[in-house]
């Protein structure tokens, strides 16, 4: 099925579905930060040391992208044998139930409850792998680049609009009613809203259904294709250092501005929302401008070599205002790095296997985000501006690791 012959409509919900998994999680970040690092906040007990708060943090912020790295690999399978509409259906409505619980655990000051809702939440939408598959189904190898970029388009949108409009629906500075739940219950309107549009219009993409039989233990391990896939392995490895430092960096960087700059959530959340303008403008035209003008594995190198040396960079001046600059530069090479390496995985994977190498790859992703969510805790705990370097350092890893897995092959 070619892209050119598929209304533009027909994508639309795929990316709304995108756009609320990010949103969830860019509101999680935006309000559990200063929240769990504030000793008046109520949610942990007043003895509790910063240290101990900062490595609830990282433990808290996991468990969200651990569900997504547990079920996108199930769904992903499940998708490819049984279609993607009944998947993204049912992911769908329970999603919205946990996100119930969400704000019923903040409102309750219940920070186990929170945990638990958080993590089966993430779980539950891994569905972005799903609609990824989806889109890798309507698109052709030529554009394929482009469209993902609109994916990271989705997800940074969400990553503007979920923290501006939390950060202020959380102040009650702002208004009495205001609350730490209170973004979490518009969250749970509008994924049932999303659910609700996609039952009347998301139609099946997956025009052939996998004919061998489905085993409960065959979806579970399926991940194990990210080291037995030969050929596709190294492009597994590259992509995982760099989303460790990507949502490493998405981690850390909140708990900087907080520990250096002492800025509340409302504050707070207008830096978390600029990170974002550069990666839609990114994602705008320059992803596709780039793509056509280099190969997947040149962005991918460029740019993981940049995000690195600018994440470094944003430890280095001690003023505010110079966040502004150094936010920006880290979130413009991060924009170009993401769909770059994506692309460069599915190029390399069979048609057939899309729905499974997607599944993988945000499995490795979202392992990535809770991976670095207990490492941004534990480095913090030792030195805030660590995790930063660490991050940093692990980007330029990633793009030198490409550099010498595939020198030989392109030889």
């Amino acid at each position: 099925m070619h892209f050119g012959k598929t209304p533009l409509f027909r994508l639309l919900p795929l990316y709304v579905v995108i756009f609320m998994g990010f949103v969830g999680y860019s509101l999680m970040i935006t309000v559990f930060t200063p929240m769990v690092m504030n000793n008046e906040s109520g949610i942990l007990p007043l003895s509790y040391s910063l240290h101990q708060r900062v490595f609830l943090l990282g433990v808290l912020l996991s468990v969200y992208p651990l569900g997504q790295f547990f079920g996108s690999s199930i769904i992903g399978a499940l998708s490819d044998h049984f279609g993607r509409r009944p998947l993204l259906l049912s992911t769908l409505f329970a999603a919205t139930l946990f996100y119930i619980l969400i704000s019923l655990a903040l409102v309750q000051r219940n920070f186990a409850l929170l945990i638990g809702a958080s993590a089966i939440a993430g779980l539950l939408e891994a569905n972005i792998a799903l609609a990824q598959s989806a889109i890798a189904d309507l698109t052709t190898e030529a554009t394929r680049s482009r469209y993902f970029g609109y994916v990271y388009l989705s997800a940074s949108a969400a990553y503007i609009i979920g923290p501006l409009f939390g950060g202020k629906l959380a102040d009650p500075h702002l208004a009495s009613w205001f609350h730490d739940a209170t973004p979490f219950w518009f969250t749970t309107g509008f994924l049932f809203l999303t659910f609700v549009w996609c039952f009347f219009s998301f139609k099946e993409t997956r025009v052939k259904m996998t004919s061998r039989s489905l085993h409960l233990m065959r979806a579970l391990t399926n991940l194990s294709g990210v080291f037995t896939a030969k050929k596709l392995t190294k492009f597994y490895l590259v992509n995982f250092l760099l989303y460790l430092s990507i949502f490493g960096f998405f981690r850390s960087y909140p708990m900087y501005l907080v520990d250096a700059f002492h800025l509340g959530v409302s504050k707070e959340s207008e830096f978390i929302a600029w990170v974002a303008v550069p990666i839609i403008i990114t994602n705008l035209g320059l992803t596709g401008y780039f793509s056509q003008r280099f190969s997947a594995r040149t962005l991918t190198l460029i740019s993981a070599v940049l995000t690195g040396i600018f994440m470094i960079a944003i430890i280095v001046p001690p003023y505010l205002n110079s966040l502004w600059v150094t936010l920006f530069l880290t979130a413009f090479a991060l924009a170009i790095c993401l769909p770059a390496c994506a692309t460069l995985l599915s190029l390399a994977a069979s048609s057939k296997d899309q729905g499974s190498v997607m599944g993988n790859n945000q499995s490795l992703q979202v392992g990535a985000e809770g991976i670095s969510s207990i490492m941004g805790g534990l480095l913090a705990a030792l030195f805030v501006k660590l995790s930063l370097i660490v991050f940093g350092a692990l980007a330029l890893l990633g793009g030198l690791l490409l550099l010498l897995l595939t020198k030989k092959e392109r030889s």
